[in-house]
């Protein structure tokens, strides 16, 4: 037999449990007694209760609105639960069939979009950059850095860990230095284990009104193995590093990067806006998005923008083309999984190295954006300000 823990609101104290009893014992001594007397104590209590649980809850969002006034991302988050507050998703499947059927889609998506993009897009020249080279090959890490890196890796389970992520992060001391020499193998050879690019395909709802029968309406986040996002970590440490250090990065891009947010995006476009408007000029604002931006990405394209763009090579770039090449994805619900398949394209959504990687992959837009005098731009992530 199974069973399914429901997990306790964040603001449930021992004082509302000691409440919820006193009320489930009074409603059993009325149902016994059916007396007059019992009822309105039953009530007196239940409106105690009702009243201590809105009280404990605006105390709790009220600590974490406070809290997180410097994180914009988890204030977002915070304001949307409280106004918005998520409704639950039926489940995308009930079988295997269903599970194959998503993965057919998702393959079927991938491949009409690049088909129709490569047939609709204009041949534009651009100049390939010269740059020199800044990393080609990676540092050996620390057995007390690794450590740190693990205790920060999220405890997010994954159905291809053979023991749950806080299993390991426990044992870590233990198992820690071979870890390590798996690891800094990968980073000396340029190779990635073959069992580290396998990910678990989770279809999620884009958003709780969606219809979830319909397969257009999830958004496929991958699973990835514990010991690949502490790869990842290590390998996306020291690119962050050689980007920041050469000014690579497009500085109207404020998607995926530290000190960049939402916030920052909507400050710049709004303030460039008003000003144009004080110096008595119009404004108008064309807004894009990319269509399965991160399914679609061009492996090749993206090891060409790491070789000339950013200025990747050696036993580095060999260690993004492993990386990249002979990834494989199966879909997992509950307890049924897809037949895993091999994907051509992409970068795996949820992943630590897929966010920056798709940054790397769009700085031709900074070339070729840049080149018009009267346009302005702004970028988050795959959506794009025109203006």
């Amino acid at each position: 037999m199974r069973v399914s823990a429901c997990k306790s609101p964040p603001w449930l104290n021992d004082s509302i449990c000691g409440l919820k009893h006193d009320c489930r014992k009074a409603e059993r001594r009325w149902r016994k007694t059916h007396l007059n007397v019992h009822l309105l104590y039953l009530k007196d209590l239940l409106a105690s209760f009702n009243n201590a649980i809105r009280d404990a809850r605006a105390a709790y969002f009220s600590h974490l609105v406070t809290k997180s006034r410097g994180n914009p991302k988890v204030l977002f988050n915070t304001i949307s639960d409280i106004v918005t507050p998520a409704l639950p998703a039926a489940p995308i499947s009930s079988n295997e069939d269903d599970c194959d059927s998503f993965l057919s889609f998702l393959l079927a998506m991938m491949k009409n979009v690049r088909i129709n993009f490569s047939h609709s897009a204009p041949v534009m020249s651009i100049s390939t950059p010269s740059r020199h080279v800044i990393l080609d090959t990676f540092s050996p890490v620390s057995l007390p850095e690794l450590v740190k890196l693990a205790n920060s890796v999220k405890t997010s389970s994954c159905p291809l860990d053979i023991v749950p992520a806080s299993s390991f992060k426990n044992v870590f001391q233990v198992i820690g230095p071979s870890v390590l020499t798996l690891i800094n193998s990968s980073l000396a050879s340029g190779i990635v284990p073959v069992y580290l690019k396998n990910a678990a395909i989770l279809p999620l709802l884009k958003k709780p009104q969606l219809d979830p029968t319909l397969w257009s309406s999830f958004r496929p986040i991958s699973k990835l193995l514990l010991i690949a996002k502490l790869l990842e970590k290590v390998v996306a440490k020291q690119l962050i590093a050689a980007l920041d250090k050469h000014s690579i990065c497009d500085k109207f891009q404020s998607g995926f990067r530290r000190a960049h947010s939402t916030e920052t995006a909507l400050l710049r476009v709004s303030s460039d806006i008003l000003m144009s408007n004080d110096a008595g000029k119009c404004s108008v604002l064309l807004m894009l998005d990319l269509t399965s931006a991160f399914d679609t990405a061009d492996n090749r394209s993206l090891l060409e923008r790491l070789k000339h763009w950013v200025g990747v090579s050696g036993t580095a770039l060999e260690w993004f083309s492993s990386y990249l090449h002979h990834r494989s994805s199966s879909v997992v619900v509950s307890d049924f999984r897809s037949s895993s398949t091999s994907l051509t394209c992409g970068l795996p959504q949820g992943s630590v190295l897929g966010p920056l990687l798709f940054l790397i992959y769009l700085l031709p837009l900074q070339h070729i954006m840049g080149s018009f005098e009267d346009i302005c731009y702004h970028r988050y992530a795959d959506d794009i300000q025109l203006y």
